[in-house]
């Protein structure tokens, strides 16, 4: 079985996406595709990592006291291609953002009675 070639981000290259799969888990790589406009029609494609329990550590310190803090700090350390300009701009911002949270990881618990 081929495994599935896919199209790299803008600046990205195998070499770079190859250490931080080394760096971070080959499983919590992914590519994130982020409207570039309200339409939904034009996309930017950004590498992100799924954060781990010390990135959610800090963002859940400051969730509360400063949203926006809290916002900042899972772009910083998750986004990990094209991070400038995903900062620069509101819609791109709240789009990584939005990726992001659906890559925290929780699963969900069964009870049973004892």
């Amino acid at each position: 079985m081929e495994k599935e070639t896919i199209q790299l981000p803008v600046g990205v290259t195998p070499d770079a996406l190859e250490a931080w799969k080394l760096r971070y888990g080959a499983n919590k790589i992914k590519i994130a595709s982020l409207p570039k406009d309200d339409d939904g029609t034009e996309f930017m494609d950004v590498v992100v990592r799924t954060p781990d329990r010390k990135v959610l550590g800090e963002f859940e310190k400051w969730v509360d006291k400063n949203p926006d803090k809290a916002k900042e700090i899972l772009i910083n350390a998750c986004v990990l291609s094209s991070k400038d300009e995903v900062k620069a701009d509101d819609g791109l911002f709240l789009g990584a953002f939005d990726a992001l949270v659906k890559l925290i990881p929780v699963r969900t618990a069964i009870l049973k009675n004892c």
